[in-house]
């Protein structure tokens, strides 16, 4: 069988419960997170991601098969027989395989699918942990971008209640100096009026000292020339 179609049987074993409504999903439990990185809730994932990812984990299981019938080639023939196989197909497929390999046990067939399933380990974890270092980093910028907006904010209030003690202080300001405006005339009034006085009294003098030259001017004249 080529690899293309082995690959197939393969996407079919790791989709088959899924299809069949029978997949038992074991989860472990959540440990606190005190980063506050968003979690998606359980079952909340892109089928595509899924299929995506399952397709390169089927390439790295198809691209490092190892050498003679072990659980690859055994997990071909029994989903040959049947999607979901029983207990008979299992050991009809094995006693088959018996044939070609004299060597094989059930061990051995246990011992292969360790190795791909630790194959298989390794990469997810490898890539969730590429994950979840740029969620971190995701975290950290938004943190470093909310620190940024919270400081630009607070310093935006600080000069907003600054400029209002300002305008409060204008706006008094505004109030004493119109108070002033309005009494400005009672408190030159009487200055003024001192003031007038005074020019008033100094012309009446002028015009009696001027009067009294004048007299005595008009004397001379009609008595002495």
């Amino acid at each position: 069988m080529s690899e293309k179609d082995k690959g197939f049987k393969f996407r079919r074993l790791f989709f088959r419960d899924t299809e069949t409504g029978k997949q038992e999903k074991q989860f472990q439990k959540a440990e606190p997170v005190s980063n506050k990185i968003p979690q998606a809730p359980a079952g909340d994932h892109d089928l595509s991601l899924v299929e995506d990812f399952v397709q390169r984990l089927q390439n790295l299981i198809n691209s490092n098969n190892q050498p003679g019938f072990d659980f690859l080639e055994f997990t071909e023939s029994l989903f040959e027989e049947k999607q979901n196989p029983d207990a008979e197909i299992y050991k009809t497929v094995f006693r088959i395989a018996q044939k070609i390999d004299k060597s094989l046990t059930p061990s051995r067939l246990i011992d292969s699918a360790m190795f791909y399933k630790d194959l298989v380990q390794g990469a997810a974890d490898t890539e969730i942990n590429k994950g979840v270092s740029k969620k971190q980093e995701l975290q950290a910028e938004k943190d470093t971008e909310r620190n940024n907006l919270d400081n630009g904010l607070k310093g935006t209030r600080t000069k907003i209640q600054q400029l209002n003690r300002q305008i409060q202080e204008l706006q008094n300001q505004e109030v004493t100096l119109n108070n002033q405006l309005l009494a400005i005339d009672q408190k030159y009034n009487s200055r003024f009026i001192d003031l007038e006085r005074k020019i008033q009294a100094i012309r009446d003098a002028k015009e009696q000292v001027i009067v009294s030259i004048v007299d005595i001017e008009a004397g001379i004249k009609s008595n002495l020339s």
